[in-house]
């Protein structure tokens, strides 16, 4: 039986340093409470609100197109656009995942649309069954029955070139209830960041050190969000990636059907981009602004080294599955590459904030 992989939780576990970091004005430690606040405001809206925002309308928008493909009957135009609009719909996600806290977490959304590998044997149980693909009985499936993944496989086929007729009946009633599941819960998560409500996450993490229950200080609202971006880049780097080249085992791998693979790995790295540099499709504060207003040099090694990772996965030139073999060098630098950007918001980042938050 297969071993069943939800997030890959890093070993090291996410520690809070107490170190210091050189200050370039004059050595000493100092707080903007005010370019703090606007950090995690702008991080809020242009980045946490904005791309759950693309996610929840991607994934509406792939329910809609399956419901063409039921309706209509198929064709493999109707099927091509499932695919592009599912891997619209992974570019958010995966960027979300440099902020995997809060109600994706607690909520258990992120296990429930983003287990991998498929598992077939139970998958094919499903489909052969006289179950009624109810959203309550999908709701109910363990979580690699449900979400991105089994979703992945029925659009794609197992070698990523299946037509529409190959898609049975049973296919499209198990297509159908999977995508209508996948809209409602990333429909939650965009609800849990509303700007609207006073009850909502958005609202326990704007106010951060100003009567948050769930953050009492900045500092806390800020060890979360860099915590964040560490724990990704180490499930990358030491989870996705190096769990599957190790075992020479692409049936391990996040996106096979879709060979989409290394684009959620490079979209895993932007998203701590996006966070550090403050924008998404919007422009505003980020981390970026903290760090240069103190530290120059470490600004330029941080977007140094988030360059780097990215480039590093930009030179995998085939699909993840084929590169652990044939790629080693590329996947080996890409993983070293990941984890200095890892090492650098550990050891550099983290302390810095620790200064310059309270």
């Amino acid at each position: 039986m297969k071993t069943i992989y939800r997030k890959w939780i890093p070993a090291f576990g996410i520690v809070c340093l107490l170190a210091a970091c050189s200050d370039d004005n004059n050595g000493t430690s100092s707080v903007d409470a005010t370019l703090n606040a606007a950090v995690i405001d702008d991080f809020s809206n242009n980045i946490v609100v904005a791309t759950y925002a693309d996610l929840g309308a991607s994934t509406s928008t792939l329910y809609t197109q399956v419901l063409a493909l039921e309706t209509d009957g198929a064709t493999d135009n109707e099927l091509e656009a499932c695919r592009a609009t599912w891997k619209q719909a992974r570019q958010a996600w995966e960027q979300s995942e440099a902020f995997l806290f809060g109600p994706v977490s607690t909520n258990n959304i992120d296990p429930r649309i983003d287990t991998w590998p498929v598992n077939f044997t139970d998958l094919d149980a499903q489909l052969n069954s006289n179950a009624e693909f109810t959203e309550a009985y999908i709701n109910n499936l363990e979580d690699a029955l449900k979400g991105f993944h089994p979703i992945e496989y029925l659009i794609f086929g197992e070698n990523g070139n299946k037509t529409a007729s190959e898609l049975s009946a049973r296919d499209m009633e198990y297509l159908h209830a999977l995508a209508l599941n996948l809209k409602t819960l990333t429909a939650s998560l965009n609800d849990s960041w509303s700007v609207s409500s006073s009850t909502s996450y958005y609202a326990s993490f704007t106010t951060a050190g100003k009567g948050s229950t769930v953050y009492p200080t900045q500092l806390s609202a800020y060890e979360e969000l860099v915590n964040a971006m560490i724990g990704i880049c180490d499930e990358v780097a030491n989870g996705k990636i190096a769990e599957v080249y190790e075992a020479k085992n692409p049936s391990l791998e996040e996106s096979p059907f879709a060979k989409n693979s290394i684009t959620d790995f490079t979209n895993n790295i932007k998203g701590v981009q996006n966070v550090y540099l403050g924008k998404y499709t919007a422009d505003g504060k980020g981390l970026e602004d903290l760090v240069r207003a103190y530290n120059l040099q470490l600004d330029a090694d941080i977007k140094a080294k988030l360059t780097a990772a990215i480039a590093s996965l930009n030179n995998v030139t085939v699909p993840f599955g084929d590169a652990i073999t044939s790629q080693a060098v590329q996947i080996e630098n890409a993983m070293t590459a990941i984890n200095d950007l890892k090492a650098e918001l550990e050891g550099q980042l983290l302390p810095f904030v620790q200064q310059h938050t309270k």
